[in-house]
């Protein structure tokens, strides 16, 4: 049976010992009513008015996966048409999570001018001063952020999870009706909670094998030796509704998310893949799949624990238009829970000449069939266990240990 190891760690939201968290979901509902008035300058009063006469509007979130390729038509081609909706598109890139700002902000100008020549297009860094920054995004009507690490963008722009003047003129681009998408660490820091980094593994709270290097534990070169459980910390307040994780079948990070979800209270959670894209209309609350890659969403509204073991859980694809309300998906996502009898068909990992697409991603595609018999997964320490729970959702367990 694993050993379970907890040790506080700096910088480390520990929401399963934190008294503010219920008052961090009363906030969470007051980010999604609009903008506070804020008038730093009398350009900014001026926004914040007509913000406030604009309550129709509150704009788009786009989050994109990672490793998004230039070719990706329905995802550029969506980013681009909602920076136009409004009239002509002035996108802000924000290179803020990249280590190498300046490499990363031009290999995405370049990408973004292969689909739209004459677009405008601005760029701000760590560095850039506030009122440049602030100046910069109230002319936008889009932002782009780039992947790296998302808790360069949290300390940039809401360090000590505090309103800052660059984080509310994202918050009047959006009231305006603007959109802001962001990739990879830009696509994680979207909720009011983000992850820090981890591995599936260390979130459920299996001890590593000493001397074997956690999978997909690659985002974050400080990760302790010792520290299991989720890593969370306050995110750039966006979606409340959820918590989103990026790179998401191709790193086996299933497991990671229902632990943070579980810990965190957080019903919904948003497993962007490599390549993929959802929308989020922040107006009717509609997330909207936008590429030919899947994403998943997960509902632990019923998760039960045995142990390290972890039962109960839902989740369904987001497929390429598919159009999703997440409250009402959560309050019907209550199908079978119990895994039908019959055999359980044993997945393995992708070889040469097999489906070069992720296991995890077969895993709930071969379970969200009808008819399907229950599809289990191994992997380093746990087994994920999916079957069909009817509707095009599909029911799984993790289970801990041999």
């Amino acid at each position: 049976m694993p050993r379970r190891i907890t040790r506080p760690e700096s910088g480390v939201l520990n929401l399963a010992k934190n008294p503010g968290y219920s008052a961090l979901l009363l906030a969470a509902t007051l980010v999604l009513a609009g903008p506070p008035a804020v008038a730093a300058t009398a350009a900014h009063a001026t926004a914040a008015a007509s913000a406030a006469h604009e309550p129709s509007r509150r704009g788009t979130l786009l989050l994109i996966g990672g490793a998004i390729e230039d070719t990706n038509r329905p995802v550029y081609q969506r980013f681009l048409a909602l920076a136009s909706a409004h009239g002509p598109a002035h996108i802000v890139i924000a290179a803020a999570a990249s280590l190498e700002q300046d490499e990363s902000a031009d290999y995405k100008i370049k990408a973004l001018k292969s689909w739209a020549p004459g677009v405008n297009i601005e760029v701000v860094r760590r560095e850039t001063p506030t009122a440049e920054t602030v100046a910069a995004i109230d002319r936008a009507t889009a932002m782009f952020f780039t992947g790296g690490d998302q808790k360069r963008v949290t300390d940039r722009y809401r360090p000590g999870d505090k309103d800052t003047p660059e984080w509310l003129a994202m918050r009047r681009l959006l009231a305006r009706g603007g959109v802001i998408a962001g990739t990879s660490a830009g696509d994680a820091m979207m909720g009011n909670i983000m992850f820090l980094s981890g591995d599936s593994s260390r979130a459920l709270g299996i001890v590593p094998t000493p001397g074997r290097p956690a999978p997909g534990d690659d985002d974050d070169e400080e990760e302790s030796p010792l520290w299991l459980g989720p890593r969370l910390a306050p995110g750039m307040r966006f979606y409340p509704l959820a918590l989103c994780d990026s790179h998401f079948f191709e790193r086996d990070r299933v497991g990671r998310l229902v632990a943070a979800q579980e810990m965190a209270g957080v019903k919904l959670g948003i497993g962007v893949g490599e390549d993929a894209a959802v929308e989020v209309d922040l107006r009717s609350g509609e997330l909207r799949g936008i590429s030919l890659t899947e994403s998943l969403l997960v509902d632990t509204g019923e998760l039960r624990r045995d142990g390290l073991s972890r039962s109960g859980m839902v989740a369904r694809l987001i497929h390429q238009g598919d159009r999703i309300a997440p409250v009402r998906w959560l309050a019907t996502a209550t199908a079978l829970r119990k895994a039908p009898a019959g055999p359980v068909q044993e997945l393995p990992g992708s070889s040469p000449g097999q489906d070069p697409r992720p296991a995890a991603w077969r895993l709930f595609h071969l379970a969200s069939e009808p008819g399907s018999h229950a599809v289990r997964q191994n992997l380093d320490g746990f087994s994920i266990t999916a079957y069909p729970a009817g509707l095009g959702n599909v029911a799984f367990d993790i289970h801990v240990g041999k």
